[in-house]
């Protein structure tokens, strides 16, 4: 993985090598909801940066709305 300086002091250009399947799963995701993959790749970023914290914190949860119902998150190790 090689990081460079962005156009602007307040972004950084990635290079990341994924195996055929990863990327594939990074593009489905993309095209799901219209966006692009840096997009994509930006969003499974702050999901996961969201799950590391919510792990740290023994009285966080993590609750998805499923047109109108709610399912906690858990996770398991």
């Amino acid at each position: 993985m090689s990081i460079n300086n962005g156009a602007s002091g307040g972004t950084k250009r990635v290079n990341v090598i994924f195996p055929q399947e990863v990327y594939d799963t990074l593009q489905n995701l993309a095209k799901m909801q219209n966006i692009t993959i840096s997009q994509a790749l930006r969003q499974a970023i702050s999901i996961s940066n969201l799950i590391v914290n919510a792990e740290k914190d023994e009285k966080a949860r993590i609750l998805i709305d499923r047109g109108g119902k709610t399912q906690e998150l858990k996770l398991v190790r």
